[in-house]
């Protein structure tokens, strides 16, 4: 059973309860998995296996809320969005959502390391629920993050959840697999007591022997059974049932379990899908309704509230909506979780529904997306702090969003990205002749507008074709700003993708819109974008012409609230000009500014640029005197990176200034603060400029110490290039010592 301890507050976590409802046996699993999350062994990779409805995802949930006291860093459970496979992108944002990392701001090239990162040295545990779909290049980063876990020693450990095992992680798995089966027989009366619907739990328990015999004790098909008691005698029941009965494993499942363990794999009568549909067809019979509402539910990507329940799914169905829902639970056709108010459909049951269900039509799935529209919106509404209560929805943003991409794509017959690839649609435009497809296109907008803000902070996996979908329906809604600034908006995700110069087109198209319709704001931005991609091409001086640009639309505007913004991009500008006397200048009028607002993250950066400035003007003791009022500034505010920067910034100062000491001091901090972050490469980096530092002292063993620690972090995750630079270093300190 699930230990009742109380749960410290401070661990964060997103495992849910209601898996856990009427869970019970697997008591030898529970103390397997407890002995290889806990044991001293470094293995970091445990793998459960077994068909659908064993009760993989159950298991995984019970331990992992068993261990919520020893995985003290946090835990987290992952599972695909929508109806799309498996994506190392839904690590990093559920990563984002419990832990309140940024990985979704980090260029997709990082996110192994990243993900890394949060593992590496914590206890932490990460649920990884089914990798079907995964690419081979997927596969091969969650195998690196295993390998240098493992290589590590640490107590941080990857569950992985699978119908089949993957040789490709079997080395790093070893014995560590559970292949899960049936409950044993001596735990299905428990079981039967708390899940069997009462009206039949004591005639269910007077048929247990029969029940095993062809359930084996798996549970979704107990469930089943149980259900379907509630309309049938068992000998009725095992009667009509009997086409359903199979003899052995199928073949492919077979051959997916290691080897041996086929043989020994209890057999099940009864195959579970053909059960759900059994049930569903029975169940419709007397409640008309049911088919209707569990075809759309289908689309519920990770559930639905009861809400949309009663709004969306049920609302034309005349639904008894509490009665209805019983009935649906009795039969394990879908789950209640009273603790988030949603109802969750098991993946078989959705398998079976997906394979089977009527196609709803285009009118449905316009229903489902017009109705997420009003939630998708609270990304542009809500702080970014509060993106969890709309984050639970993902799933169906994700169906909605696709939903729309692919209705432009069929009205046009073309990809929504081709459509806008060339320039001259920008002056050409776009024409949709009949009239009652407007609201289609205002609904394709305002996804891609709210997705827009969305992908500006977390980036997601296909917003390049949610983007290009409302560019096009702004097009043709002839509404300009927005098709601009969804051109901007892609010009953006190229950006972070690295992409800069692919991003630069995207980014003038915008601009020549904006300026032609003398949209100002807008164009603060897209000159903004501008000016940071130039300095990107190393071409500082048409940077700096766009900040210049920028700070007089400000100027135009008014608005005080962008100034300081404004004034220390354009002393960055001047900064990467080697202008440094006019960068300090700009940058203490942004500090003005900053201070009469009284904003103290812009107070902060202003001093922090200040400093470097005057570091570059060889105005060392000013320059630490800045850092130091950044420093003050950044400890009030409490932000860890911007004084992890000032602790860099100082040990420098001090370096350059002979403080060797001072210097020192200042670095270590940042060692210890690095650590307390979890930023292990920026330790790395801290661990060198400490070598340099004992190398200046003519510290020889303290600063071959230092290089080899920044070697061996470095090495961890897999960063040959400092590994390498780390080792001359310590070749040449070697050569330094005394003979």
């Amino acid at each position: 059973m699930a230990n009742t301890t109380p749960i410290p507050n401070s661990t964060p976590h997103n495992l849910g309860l209601f898996r856990l409802q009427g869970f019970s046996g697997r008591q030898s699993e529970l103390l397997k998995l407890h002995e290889w999350l806990t044991g001293g062994d470094d293995l970091p990779a445990i793998f459960i296996t077994g068909p659908q409805g064993i009760g993989k995802s159950t298991l995984a949930t019970a331990v992992a809320w068993n261990h919520l006291r020893h995985f003290s860093d946090g835990i987290i459970r992952v599972g695909a969005a929508g109806g799309d496979r498996f994506r190392i992108y839904d690590i990093v944002r559920t990563m984002d959502t419990v832990f309140g990392t940024t990985l979704t701001r980090v260029s997709e090239e990082r996110w192994g390391i990243n993900i890394l990162e949060q593992l590496y040295r914590r206890k932490r545990l990460l649920i990884l629920d089914e990798l079907s779909g995964a690419t081979e290049r997927e596969l091969s980063i969650i195998v690196n993050i295993i390998s240098h876990l493992h290589e590590s020693g640490g107590q941080s450990r990857i569950l992985l959840i699978n119908r089949n095992y993957s040789p490709v992680i079997a080395g790093f798995v070893q014995d560590q697999l559970l292949p899960l089966r049936g409950l044993e027989r001596d735990n299905l009366d428990q079981f039967v007591q708390t899940r069997a619907p009462a009206p039949v739990r004591q005639y269910a328990l007077e048929h247990l022997d029969q029940l095993y015999e062809f359930t084996a004790g798996e549970p979704l098909t107990m469930r089943l059974a149980l259900g379907l008691l509630l309309d049938y005698s068992w000998p009725e029941l095992a009667t009509m049932l009997e086409d359903m009965s199979i003899d052995e494993i199928p073949t492919a499942e077979a051959a997916d379990q290691p080897d041996g363990e086929a043989a020994a794999l209890p057999k099940a009568r009864w195959d579970s899908i053909n059960l759900v549909g059994f049930a569903v067809e029975n169940l419709a019979v007397a409640y008309p309704e049911v088919g209707p509402l569990l075809d759309r539910l289908v689309s519920a990507a990770g559930g639905a509230s009861l809400a949309a329940l009663h709004d969306l799914f049920g609302a034309d169905l005349g639904l008894r909506l509490d009665e209805t829902l019983q009935q649906l639970q009795d039969r394990a056709l879908l789950e209640r979780d009273r603790y988030q108010e949603r109802v969750v459909m098991h993946p078989v049951v959705r398998r079976y529904l997906s394979e089977n269900a009527t196609m709803l039509g285009e009118e449905w799935d316009r229903n489902h997306a017009e109705y997420y529209a009003e939630v998708v919106q609270n990304y542009q509404l809500l702080p970014l702090e509060r993106w969890p209560e709309v984050d639970v929805e993902w799933g169906n943003i994700y169906e909605g969003a696709d939903w729309c991409a692919g209705r432009v794509q069929r009205l046009w017959e073309r990809i929504p990205l081709d459509i806008i690839s060339e320039p001259a649609i920008d002056e050409v435009g776009l024409k949709l002749e009949q009239a009652d497809l407007l609201a289609d296109l205002r609904l394709t907008r305002t996804y891609a507008l709210a997705l827009a803000h969305y992908a500006f902070w977390r980036h997601p996996p296909g917003i390049v074709d949610w983007l290009a979908a409302g560019a096009v329906a702004s097009l043709a809604l002839n509404d300009m700003r927005n098709y601009a600034w969804l051109l901007l908006s892609i010009g953006r995700h190229l950006f972070f993708r690295n992409q800069v110069e692919a991003a630069m087109p995207w980014l003038e198209r915008a601009r020549a819109i904006f300026d032609e319709r003398d949209l100002l704001r807008e164009l603060v931005y897209v000159y903004t974008d501008l000016g940071t991609s130039l300095r990107i091409l190393n071409k500082p001086r048409q940077a700096l012409d766009h900040f210049l640009t920028v700070f007089d639309c400000i100027a135009e505007l008014g608005d005080p609230t962008s100034l300081a913004t404004a004034y220390m991009n354009l002393g960055s500008a001047y900064y990467s000009v080697n202008n440094f006397e006019q960068a300090l200048r700009k940058h203490r009028r942004a500090l003005r500014v900053a201070m009469r607002r009284n904003d103290r993250y812009a107070m902060a950066s202003a001093y922090n640029n200040m400093g470097l400035a005057l570091e570059r003007m060889e105005r060392l003791p000013e320059a630490e005197q800045a850092y130091e009022r950044a420093l003050l500034e950044f400890r009030r505010i409490g932000d860890l990176i911007g004084v992890s920067t000032c602790y860099n910034n100082l040990g420098s100062v001090n370096y350059e200034r002979g403080g060797h000491g001072q210097a020192l001091k200042w670095y270590e901090l940042d060692l210890k603060l690095s650590e307390v972050r979890g930023a292990w490469t920026d330790m790395a980096a801290t661990l060198h400029n400490l070598g340099h530092v004992a190398l200046e002292q003519e510290d020889y063993d303290r600063a071959e110490g230092y290089f080899k620690q920044s070697r061996d972090l470095y090495a961890a995750f897999q960063l040959t290039e400092y590994v390498q630079e780390e080792q001359e270093m310590i070749k040449y300190v070697v050569a330094q010592k005394p003979r």
